[in-house]
């Protein structure tokens, strides 16, 4: 018998402690929706029409329920309710962002003291039930190798039960509920401002899967996906490469926005689909080394999207908090100089209309008025071809900065609105219009007439 060791294991208190310390309520909340997110890309990961996720949050309780598709007791024995994820884990499919890692029960040890877990998932259903206090103490008597006496360890594991009837799903899905908040938490989710707060990351964050047609409600109200746009046209049109890097699919789009608000200026990073990097200033995407400028007011108009896809998550350069880009990842590292060449040419651009003076302001707004916008989700399946040929390092084309054109436009105002895109395209048939914008002017002018205007 080795009689020489000293036991280094972490207790089960401090664990939790550390895992929980670097992530925000409104991170763990979100972190809870990506699972949902996941099963609903194992449904379909093209379009989520009748998916939906329900939270509901008050100083009482949290839940999230959603129909989703649930996971089995298998993947919950194996691999779910695990700390770490094993190495034999088979690999994520369908581009999916949570690794059943620690991401579930971080969040759940983030909200409170007592959580349930149930699960529909075909014939599977089954309840997980934790008191977390009475959990960190559960121990179990094991017998060592090479070792006589039975020995006293902490006890990881958690119990389940089988539901061959009853429970609170009735759809393949999965329900958790969280009580016993931490009073931190209780706090936080009995203040307007924090569900108002958090209903705006939602909107902003899993922008892709509400326009997608998921729908996620929180305490009732149905929550919106938040457009990230760059202006589109013959005459405007974005920067766009694409490839790939170690199994991980790279595509770059960028050009030009709104003028609107600056804070929306910059970077915006997609892995799997989910935002994990807004309106980016900084060096971690380019600005400030070598020949690119430090962001700058005039350069408010730049817009750039990274969307980085991979069946395997764990090669993505993505950060445990889903919140932010690993920028030593070889992967990255070998994508940056491909961004810092797409904001050359474009604020080139930017740096002439600012030279405008006076007339620099309407010239944004002409742009802005007079141009078509496409999203991140429609910029990402758009074909950018010629003669169905795939373009590939594809230069920004800027508009003419013409002082004739903004006299000309400057009394112009841009009219957008959204339709079904069935009936869109029906009408535009009909109408023998080109292009969705010349079936606007087509309606605009048919309104006139049929209003004697």
């Amino acid at each position: 018998m080795n009689t020489n060791v000293i036991e280094g294991n972490p207790t089960k208190k401090f664990f939790i402690e550390m895992i929980t310390r670097d992530i925000s309520i409104e991170d763990a909340i979100v972190d809870l929706l990506d699972n949902s997110i996941d099963g609903a890309n194992r449904i379909n990961s093209a379009i989520y029409d009748g998916l939906w996720i329900k939270l509901t949050i008050n100083d009482k309780e949290f839940s999230i329920e959603d129909n989703c598709g649930g996971f089995s007791l298998e993947t919950a024995k194996k691999y779910a309710f695990r700390f770490g994820r094993p190495e034999d884990a088979p690999k994520m499919r369908n581009n999916t962002v949570g690794r059943f890692g620690i991401g579930m029960k971080r969040s759940l040890f983030k909200i409170g003291k007592h959580f349930s877990v149930e699960s529909l998932c075909g014939s599977d259903h089954f309840l997980v039930d934790v008191n977390v206090e009475e959990w960190e103490k559960k121990t179990k008597t094991v017998t060592l190798p090479g070792e006589d006496t039975p020995t006293m360890i902490d006890d990881w594991s958690f119990n389940y039960h089988e539901l061959d009837r009853g429970g609170a799903l009735q759809n393949d899905g999965t329900l958790i509920k969280v009580t016993s908040l931490n009073p931190e938490v209780q706090d936080l989710f009995s203040d307007t401002r924090f569900i108002s707060e958090l209903a705006e990351d939602i909107q902003r964050l899993l922008n892709f899967s509400l326009l997608r047609g998921l729908q996620i409600y929180l305490n009732g109200t149905a929550l919106e996906g938040k457009k990230v746009e760059l202006l589109i046209s013959d005459e405007c049109m974005p920067y766009y490469d694409e490839g790939e890097v170690r199994d991980v699919k790279y595509k770059i789009v960028a050009g030009l926005g709104e003028i609107g608000e600056p804070k929306k200026s910059g970077w915006y990073i997609y892995c799997n689909d989910r935002l994990v990097v807004e309106a980016d200033e900084t060096t971690m995407t380019g600005w400030g080394l070598s020949s690119i400028p430090k962001w700058h007011v005039n350069h408010v108009m730049f817009r750039g999207i990274l969307y980085l896809d991979s069946q395997e998550t764990m090669n993505l350069p993505l950060t445990t908090t889903k919140k932010g880009i690993d920028t030593t990842s070889e992967i990255y590292k070998a994508i940056l100089p491909r961004m810092k060449d797409a904001m050359i040419n474009i604020l080139d651009y930017l740096k002439k209309i600012s030279l405008m003076g006076d007339q620099a302001n309407s010239y944004r707004r002409m742009l802005c008025d007079t141009t078509e916008r496409a999203s991140a989700v429609e910029l990402k399946s758009l074909s950018f071809a010629v003669n169905g040929e795939p373009l590939v390092h594809k230069n920004f084309i800027s508009p003419p900065l013409d002082e004739d054109v903004i006299a000309q436009k400057k009394n112009t105002v841009r009219i957008a609105y959204d339709v079904n895109k069935s009936k869109a395209n029906d009408a535009k048939h009909h109408a023998e219009a080109s292009s969705y914008k010349e079936l606007g002017s087509i309606t605009f002018d048919y309104y006139l007439r049929m209003e004697d205007i």
